[in-house]
């Protein structure tokens, strides 16, 4: 796994092969479904998350790879 130090001087340090740009994809986390959703922002002005299943506003916002790590994802 990779972590900040490896994002730093990535050509310098030849570290373009393991960089992989898609685990900074922007994904969505319901504390009450326990799973990754799509999730709703009924107003713009917020970021206030909606999950479209449970209709509760308990939803992380982070990179994909990070919620996984860190709520134990599959």
């Amino acid at each position: 796994m990779s972590n900040f130090w490896d994002l730093i001087n990535i050509e310098e340090f030849e570290k373009r092969e393991t960089f992989s740009d898609e685990r900074w994809d922007i994904s969505f986390y319901c504390k009450d479904c326990r799973k990754l959703v799509k999730a709703d922002r009924p107003d713009a002005k917020w970021y206030t998350f909606v999950c479209p299943e449970c209709k509760w506003e308990k939803v992380v916002i982070w990179t994909e790879q990070w919620l996984k790590n860190n709520y134990k994802i599959k």
